[in-house]
């Protein structure tokens, strides 16, 4: 019901590409639009009107995406596949900047949808969904509680499993140097969940307005505000965590050896056949 869907929905999408390395991978991908349904059928007990137009809004949106997006995703991965490996960090951050602008075009196709079915809504479903955010918020509490490895580590966890779904096995030496520099990762989580939870409280506020006047352009306009969650102090953090990402993408590329360029090429290689398999299914150049 907000950008926190949009975001899912986008990352659904990259990871059910990227994955999709065979027949079986294509079909699945072809799937996906029944799996963004599902995501939002949990948000409430709906209709069966509503889950029908739940079902159309996913279609609809995994037709376009599919059209208009992922062939540039292809472009991305291939001017991947010839960065320069000695200088990577320019066209490191002008992929990163493409892929954010990609994200925002997939926002922007699903502000409309979005906002008129909320307008279907009853008093009693915006009841849920809230209460289904507040599951979602303490069902993550709980997750990091139960947490048995320090988030430096978990860190340094996904920047390996990263780095090896995409052909790069890390050498003991670039896992130390990754292990130095997330030292310089700034802590966030806890200012996320506080200002994701009020921006969510004034989110179900304003879905209670859904039948009064000017309701389109304030709930377009709250969705969009999203974007900038937080002060000025936790989106400067934001940003510097994203530089240090960066920092640490370019400096593995700049420090692989035959093997994992080898690597990485040939995954690189796999998604661009798996991407050109489910245009082709689509009839898409």
């Amino acid at each position: 019901m907000n950008r926190k869907i949009f975001r899912f929905c986008f990352a659904c999408i990259l990871v059910f590409t990227l994955n999709a390395c065979s027949i079986a991978g294509s079909w699945l991908y072809e799937r996906l639009d029944s799996y963004i349904a599902d995501y939002f059928k949990d948000y409430a007990e709906f209709t069966k009107d509503q889950n029908q137009r739940i079902d159309q809004i996913a279609k609809d949106f995994h037709d376009w995406f599919t059209e208009k997006e992922l062939t540039e995703i292809r472009i991305l991965l291939a001017e991947l596949k010839e960065i320069d490996l000695q200088e990577p960090k320019r066209k490191i951050v002008a992929i990163y900047k493409e892929g954010e602008l990609l994200f925002e075009r997939s926002n922007d196709y699903f502000e409309e949808p979005i906002i008129s079915f909320t307008k279907t809504l009853t008093e009693d479903q915006i009841t849920q969904i809230g209460e289904h955010f507040e599951k979602i918020r303490n069902e993550r509490e709980e997750e990091r509680e139960r947490e048995d490895k320090e988030y430096k580590e978990r860190l340094l966890d996904n920047y390996e499993s990263g780095f090896s779904r995409i052909g790069i096995n890390l050498r003991e030496e670039q896992i130390d140097t990754l292990k130095i520099r997330l030292n310089e990762h700034i802590e966030i989580r806890e200012e996320w969940s506080k200002f994701q939870k009020e921006w969510v409280e004034d989110f179900i506020l304003l879905l209670r307005e859904n039948q009064t006047p000017n309701y389109d352009s304030k709930m377009a306009a709250y969705l969009r505000s999203f974007e900038d969650l937080g002060d000025d102090e936790f989106r400067t953090k934001m940003e510097s965590n994203e530089e240090l990402t960066i920092e640490l993408l370019s400096y593995v590329l700049r420090t692989a050896d035959d093997g994992q360029i080898k690597g990485f090429k040939r995954s690189l290689d796999t998604y661009l056949k798996s991407i050109n398999r489910i245009l082709s299914n689509r009839k898409i150049n």
